[in-house]
């Protein structure tokens, strides 16, 4: 019987450092394109959308306010939310 879903990528596929930050998050797809990167704040406004096309990114969070994060990152094998938190 199949089941229907949305394919969700690992986690462990994705590194994100410094996380915490105070400028920039460095974002490592290891061997995944990152599409795009959609970040959104605690309350579900998207402050930020990355159209990086390529395995490593850099979210520059310097206009944005202290507090959590989300990142939505999409590749070709799907989907996956990263919490990031500026200090």
């Amino acid at each position: 019987m199949a089941s229907l879903g949305t394919n969700i990528i690992e986690f462990e596929t994705f590194k994100v450092f410094p996380n915490p930050t105070q400028n920039v998050w460095n974002v490592n797809a290891n061997k995944q394109v990152l599409n795009s990167i959609q970040i959104f704040d605690i309350l579900g406004k998207q402050v930020l959308s990355l159209n990086p096309e390529t395995n490593n990114a850099v979210i520059d969070a310097t206009n944005l306010s202290n507090g959590l994060y989300f990142a939505k990152v999409n590749t070709d094998r799907g989907s996956s939310t990263l919490k990031l938190i500026k200090k």
